[in-house]
């Protein structure tokens, strides 16, 4: 019972989203920020950005959120770039979480583009 009662909690984006950002700061990520993109991305509704320190510390910071949503019946979560470190994606469905080290985030500046994006189509 308790299983279905957590996997109910997490088919909401927003419970989600909450639940990413806490393992996140558990993990010590800096600079958390999360961008609802829903209506103007076909791939996501959420997008999650945060730095990590080392090749070490994002390679790790992924893997405690991806145990921390097996935990809670999540299952099937995509990593990508976890080999090098410097940007590591977790598809989650709904939710997307970029852990990036600071140049790479620096670099691509996702949080821009996205919200150009978000503030572009209203």
């Amino acid at each position: 019972m308790i299983n279905i009662q957590k996997e109910s909690i997490l088919n909401q984006t927003s419970k989600l989203v909450d639940f990413c950002q806490k393992s996140l700061d558990n993990s010590k990520a800096l600079d958390i920020v999360s961008i609802n993109v829903a209506g103007h991305s076909s791939i996501t509704d959420e997008m999650i950005i945060c730095t990590g320190t080392s090749n070490r510390h994002v390679g790790a910071i992924a893997d405690r959120l991806v145990d921390h949503l097996a935990q809670y019946g999540v299952h099937g979560v995509s990593i990508s770039g976890k080999n090098e470190g410097l940007w590591v994606l977790v598809d989650v469905g709904n939710v997307i979480v970029h852990i990036m080290q600071q140049e790479a985030r620096e670099r691509y500046g996702l949080e821009d583009l996205y919200k150009c994006v978000v503030a572009g189509a209203n």
